[in-house]
């Protein structure tokens, strides 16, 4: 499946927002790899929309809340079409739950798919990126990240933590690579 097309990886691409991101770059001739936790058929019919409009689709299954998991979608990614370009971020959980009522299990859940899918994916993707000179990581945040809400504060945490590493990564990867040093 490889082809000189830039490659974008988008989580949470079955519907809604991850859906509409997918198929925007594939508009723009991104070739992308599809990833959902459950509804194959939605991430299947995403896909075939993606080659519809003349570029590569891969559908890549994976729990994005566990590292082993993001790392095999990662390395899928890059085995077929030789790098992942363009990383987004989207997946994540948005349970309603009062603070003092939410298990520790719940709490990690959240924190796992929200914020440390995130970490791990653009570990598995920086390097080939920096490799290359170019690439592109995108985390969708939210208001979440910003403003506490009421039964969410696992989301609003998640959230908040994305920023600080959005911010984070901008400054010690920033284009030019003044910032980083392979030593």
């Amino acid at each position: 499946m490889t082809t000189q097309r830039k490659t974008a990886l988008i989580t949470g691409a079955g519907r809604n927002i991850g859906r509409a991101i997918a198929l925007d770059l594939a508009r723009m001739g991104f070739n992308v790899v599809i990833n959902g936790s459950r509804n194959r058929e939605a991430c299947e019919a995403v896909a075939a929309e993606a080659r519809a409009l003349g570029v590569e689709a891969l559908v890549a299954m994976a729990d994005v809340g566990v590292a082993e998991e993001c790392a095999r979608i990662a390395r899928d990614a890059i085995a077929s079409f030789g790098a992942v370009d363009v990383l987004v971020n989207n997946a994540a959980l948005r349970p309603d739950g009062r603070f003092l009522e939410m298990s520790d299990a719940d709490w990690r859940r959240v924190i796992s798919v929200d914020l440390d899918s995130s970490v791990w994916l653009s570990r598995a993707c920086l390097p080939g990126m920096l490799d290359r000179g170019w690439g592109r990581i995108v985390n969708l945040l939210g208001m979440n990240a910003i403003h506490g809400y009421n039964g969410r504060a696992a989301v609003s945490v998640s959230k908040h933590g994305l920023w600080g590493l959005t911010k984070a990564l901008a400054k010690e990867f920033r284009a030019g690579g003044q910032a980083w040093s392979a030593a």
